[in-house]
């Protein structure tokens, strides 16, 4: 049953054959239940560690080392099989632990809470479990109630719900069950219904039960998301890409060695090991291992820095985002109702400095801190007639509220450590923030309680009369009658002249103007005893007999506030030319107000959720939202439809949120990132990655984290292609003057497993060069593989190639020294050739040779190791007979160090050779 807030209540309750006063009988339930089961969300499949696994093993790189592990034994060559297969190893089990333990780390962060309802059934209220409502239940809901089902309302009683989670609404929602709708409408604008995962304020209703579980609005959200993401990470199609070239590589170099051994005559089958030696000399085999290592350290540093990534591939995805598309209420701001802005009659704007519900702030004049505290009640005298009108007001404002000020770890002693010190509101949140403007001066219900105030009468809140007024005994036998509502509302029960009257109305608008919700308060204090108690006794009688007798105290201006760190993480977000879009429900205007006091550019271009359904399919859609930075009133699908048309762009995107109506753009998106104390269960588990401390900064930190990875994957890559690129250069260039094997294959396989891996796993922890966030994200198009990158390593690998051919023509050609004694030369050379590319690769912009290197320890310790073990190949006995090496005497070391020494220095020179030439270009 389709667009139920169009119908007639008394066709829904014939649609669902309940009755309002008896609700279902047991056989009805029995049915319904049969019909359509539980009122349960269907929980998403979360990746089986053999999955995991499987993911892990599914790397071109790892396929290629397997072919080569082997021909290795099909060669008979168990030593180099197992050795490769070690590789193997180290990479698969590695990304697979690391990414069980963040999916542990995700599901101890998720929570699972039972919630109970209360309906009529049989003609008696009972309360049941959550999941055993059905459809045709008459759902009876008060204060505080988690309203766990989709219903159209029967009645309501100054009732309104907070649906932020669901819609982006970032006040409650006043509810009308007389209301009634032709057209189309928003989730928010439909007020007679009330939804799944939304909470009840203020009030009392019943509805119907119309949809569970699935059949919810969070339902139809949640099916939104059991599409899989099927698109790569750049990270992952980079990594493709240097695949793909290392196996032209591999089998380029190959057949140039059978090619070149066949013309030259050489033997068919000694060519044909050759080739499978220089294929095998074309695989890093540490590669693999040493990108998860780099992406497990990044996970492992935003996890210190408050962020949870789900995968590695999300780790370095961030660094590559080029728009962060955010949400609004609770992500850019607090979804925490706070009075900013104080307006009393003497034409004085004062401002409320704070955050949040935290009862902690000041009040401001001119940006002076304005001294009124609660005990200046006892002595008014001793303040001036603006202060004490201030005092008033804040008084008023706290004595009309009906909600409650409750510290987070008192509410539920059983709450998470990191949530120990927030504070949550029990009530409306307007009612809310007006009871914390009153702890911030010190009032408190304790001090209520001393001070002898006491509420003696109430007129709740009515949907009709739009107002609420209280009635209060002070000290000193004063009493107080307080009105609040809506200005145009309170100034009705005023006896103001045409001239007040406009005066309050220009006020009201530069509030709303602002994007302040405003609320007016007005009072007539009483000191007649017997007219206290005649408001006692029957206060909206008396109120409706005594009309105009009110004075108008002030006007509160009201906003949900952005988060303290908002401000300045957008501004280092767009400065590191990265664009940001606002996506909400709420309504335009606050939405655009909130844009520009964050920074957001282009604040004041803004697009609506019905304008999204008119244009989405038109060609000039993308053109349109490039141009816009405020997208309001949208529903969870124009989100997804604003992500996937940047993504077809070539955009990479990144979504933020933390309400069910962000999770099918939370998951659509190229990374998503959701609020891990304020958000919902349902956004936590559509993203990649979990703010656990709420803070947008946090973004900040991870991109920066994540352009860093990218820099350092490209020096490792940079430094592991071009040592393979030594290998394959020198083993060629022997095939052509016909010269015996520069060095034995087990020797390849110690240079890249043991010298070369740990120097590349730590370039991981390398610092970045310069601020990644002062220039813009890479283009998506000019990935790791471009023409730049690839001549560096070919260059590097050529000179440094031409270094080792001549170490080992110079042995074997212009001495007497054995084949073997050549080898272990060369052998030796190439380590420590490696070794000193190092000082090339760390820096892009200079010789990395500086007092910063001692800053990475990791890679002066790897270095050292480099040497060790080489040293340790060349004389231990043992290694001799296993790789066939022999002992270097010291002038061979000489020679060996200038030719690495020469090598290097070319290298560097023509490094910032072509660094200029780029620049130039």
């Amino acid at each position: 049953m389709s667009e139920i807030y169009k119908r007639k209540l008394e066709e829904v309750l014939e649609e669902f054959d309940t009755s309002v006063e008896e609700g279902l009988n047991e056989s009805q339930v029995e049915e319904n239940r049969e019909e359509h089961g539980e009122n349960k969300l269907e929980e998403s499949e979360t990746k089986s560690k053999w999955e995991i696994f499987l993911e892990n093993l599914n790397n071109i790189i790892v396929y290629l080392l397997g072919v080569a592990a082997v021909i290795s034994v099909i060669m008979g060559d168990w030593v180099e099989a197992i050795a490769i297969l070690l590789a193997v190893f180290i990479s698969v089990f590695t990304g697979y632990f690391v990414e069980v333990g963040a999916q542990k780390s995700v599901e101890a962060l998720q929570s699972m809470v039972d919630t109970k309802a209360k309906v009529r059934r049989n003609g008696e209220e009972i309360e049941i479990d959550s999941t055993e409502l059905v459809p045709g239940d008459i759902l009876i809901l008060g204060e505080g109630d988690a309203i766990a089902a989709d219903g159209r309302l029967i009645s309501a009683n100054n009732f309104a719900v907070m649906e932020a989670a669901l819609t982006g609404e970032s006040e409650a929602v006043d509810k009308d069950a007389d209301a009634t709708f032709e057209e189309d409408e928003a989730l928010g604008d439909q007020l007679n219904m009330v939804f799944s995962g939304t909470a009840v304020t203020r009030g009392k209703a019943e509805a119907v039960v119309t949809g569970i579980g699935m059949n919810t609005e969070v339902g139809q959200i949640s099916e939104m998301l059991d599409e899989d993401k099927d698109r790569e990470s750049p990270l992952d199609k980079e990594i493709d890409k240097l695949g793909k070239a290392l196996i032209i590589v591999a089998f380029v170099a190959a057949g140039l060695v059978l090619l070149i051994g066949i013309l030259n005559g050489q033997d068919t089958a000694e060519m044909l090991h050759v080739a499978v030696i220089l294929a095998v000399a074309a695989i890093p085999e540490a590669m693999p291992a040493v990108e998860t290592i780099t992406l497990s350290n990044g996970m492992s540093t935003m996890a210190d820095h408050e962020a949870l990534v789900k995968s590695l591939s999300a780790v370095e995805t961030l660094g590559s985002t080029s728009i962060i598309a955010s949400d609004k209420t609770g992500t850019l701001t607090e979804n925490q109702m706070m009075v900013e802005h104080l307006i009393i009659k003497n034409d004085e704007k004062y401002e409320v400095t704070g955050n949040g519900y935290e009862p902690k702030g000041t009040v401001k004049y001119n940006g002076e801190v304005v001294d009124v505290e609660a005990e200046n009640i006892h002595d008014t005298a001793a303040l001036n007639d603006n202060d004490q009108d201030l005092l008033k007001l804040i008084t008023n404002g706290f004595l009309s509220s009906d909600a409650k000020l409750v510290k987070q770890d008192e509410a539920d002693e059983n709450e998470e450590a990191e949530n120990d010190g927030e504070y949550t509101i029990e009530g409306d949140p307007t009612d809310g923030a007006l009871t914390v403007l009153g702890h911030k001066i010190g009032m408190s219900p304790e001090f209520l309680k001393e001070t002898e105030f006491e509420q003696l009468a109430e007129i709740p809140f009515d949907s009709e009369k739009k107002y609420m007024a209280t009635f209060h005994k002070l000290p000193d036998n004063i009493y107080r009658f307080i009105m609040k509502g809506a200005l145009d509302v309170v100034a009705e029960y005023t006896d103001i002249d045409d001239e007040e009257r406009e005066f309050w109305s220009e006020k009201n608008e530069l509030l709303t103007e602002e994007g302040n919700r405003v609320i007016g308060l007005a009072s007539y204090t009483v000191e007649d005893e017997n007219e206290a108690n005649e408001i006692t006794e029957d206060i909206e009688g008396w109120f409706d007999n005594n009309r105009k007798i009110l004075t108008i105290d002030g006007l509160f201006g009201i906003m949900d506030p952005p988060r303290e760190d908002v401000a300045e993480s957008i501004k280092q977000t767009q400065e590191a030319g990265i664009t940001v879009k606002m996506i909400t429900g709420d309504h335009p205007r606050t939405a655009s107000v909130i844009a520009k006091e964050i920074g957001i550019n282009n604040w004041e271009n803004t697009m609506t959720g019905k304008e999204i359904d008119k244009m989405h399919d038109s060609s000039d859609f993308i053109n349109r939202i490039r141009e816009t930075a405020v997208f309001a009133r949208v529903s969870p699908e124009n989100k997804l439809q604003i992500v996937r048309a940047f993504q077809d762009e070539g955009e990479v995107v990144a979504m933020t949120g933390d309400g069910v109506n962000d999770a099918p753009a939370l998951n659509g998106a190229d990374i998503g990132v959701a609020m891990g104390i304020r958000g919902t269960e349902v956004a936590k588990e559509a993203s990649d990655m979990i703010l656990t401390d709420d803070r947008y900064s946090t973004i900040v930190d991870a991109v920066r984290e994540g352009r860093i990875i990218f820099e350092n994957i490209k020096k490792y890559v940079s430094f592991l292609f071009a040592c393979n690129m030594v290998e394959i250069v020198s083993i060629l260039f022997t095939i052509i003057f016909l010269l015996p094997m520069p060095i034995q294959p087990l020797h390849i396989l110690f240079l890249n497993l043991l010298i070369d891996i740990g120097p590349a796993i730590a370039l991981a922890y390398e610092e970045a060069e310069d601020n990644v966030m002062d220039h813009p994200p890479r283009d998506p198009e000019k990935g790791l593989v471009n023409r730049q990158f690839l001549s560096r390593i070919i260059i590097s690998g050529i000179f440094i190639g031409l270094g080792a051919f001549g170490v080992f023509f110079l042995f074997h050609n212009f001495t007497d020294v054995s084949l073997e004694y050549a080898q272990t030369a060369t052998f030796t050379y190439m380590a420590i050739a490696q070794l000193m590319h190092i000082f090339n690769v760390r820096k892009f912009k200079s010789f990395g040779l500086d007092r910063t290197l001692f800053h990475n320890k990791f890679l002066v310790g790897a270095m050292a190791l480099g040497v060790a073990l080489q040293l340790v190949a060349v004389y231990l006995p043992f290694m001799n007979n296993v790789l066939g090496t022999e002992p270097l005497t010291l002038k061979t070391w000489g020679i060996i160090l200038g030719f690495a020494a020469v090598a290097t220095f070319i290298v560097h020179w023509l490094k910032m050779l072509t660094n200029k030439i780029g620049a130039e270009e």
